[in-house]
C-alpha cells in the first residue's frame, strides 16, 4: 500500500486550484477521493505522477473545472416545488385523467372522417371505467373536511421536490 507524502498532498491541492476547482470544500472532497484511490491502487515503488494524472483524467470528460461547474449548477437548482392543496390535487386531476382525456380525442379526430365528429362507444366505456376509480379517489381525498383528519389537510402546502418526493406541510393560520 502506497503513502502519500505531504508534499505530494500539497502538490495536488495546488493542481486542483490550478485546474479550475477554487471551492475549498469541492478541493479537499476531491484531495480525499484521490489520496485514497492512489493509496489503494499505486504500488509501492510506483510512479506517482503518472498514476495521479491518469486517476484525475477519470473524474473529468474534457477539463477538471467541469466538476466545479457541475456542483454549482446543482446547487442553483430548487431543492422542492411548492404547491396549495387546490393546484397539487389539479395537478393530479391532470396527471389521472389527462390521459384517457387525450385518449377520446385523439379517438374522435381519427374517426371524423368515416362517422363524424363522435366518439365510439367503447372509446366513452373504457374511458370512464379505467379513469372513474381513480377521479373518485380524488374526489373523496380532495372533499374530506378538517374534521375527519384528512390525508391533506385544507390549509396545507405539498413540497414536490427529490428526498422526500412528496411532503405535506401544514400552514398554520
Amino acid at each position: 500500500m502506497y503513502s502519500i507524502s505531504d508534499d505530494q498532498i500539497d502538490f495536488i491541492l495546488h493542481d486542483l486550484g490550478a485546474n479550475g476547482i477554487e471551492t475549498e470544500s469541492l478541493q479537499q472532497d476531491l484531495l480525499d477521493h484521490i489520496c485514497i484511490i492512489i493509496e489503494q491502487n499505486l504500488d509501492e515503488g510506483g510512479d506517482f505522477d503518472q498514476f495521479y494524472a491518469a486517476t484525475v483524467k477519470t473524474f473529468y470528460k474534457k477539463q477538471l473545472r467541469e466538476i466545479e461547474e457541475e456542483r454549482n449548477f446543482l446547487l442553483s437548482l430548487p431543492r422542492h416545488l411548492v404547491l396549495s392543496r387546490n393546484l397539487f390535487f389539479c395537478l393530479l386531476f391532470v396527471l389521472l385523467g389527462g390521459p384517457f382525456i387525450a385518449y377520446m380525442a385523439t379517438s374522435g379526430l381519427a374517426w371524423a372522417p368515416v362517422k363524424g365528429w363522435q366518439i365510439r362507444d367503447d372509446v366513452w366505456q373504457a374511458s370512464l371505467v379505467f379513469s372513474l376509480f381513480p377521479m373518485l379517489i380524488l374526489l373523496v381525498l380532495y372533499l374530506t373536511p378538517d374534521r375527519l383528519d384528512p390525508v391533506i389537510p385544507w390549509r396545507s402546502k405539498v413540497l414536490i421536490g427529490i428526498h422526500p418526493f412528496i411532503q405535506i406541510v401544514s400552514v398554520s393560520e
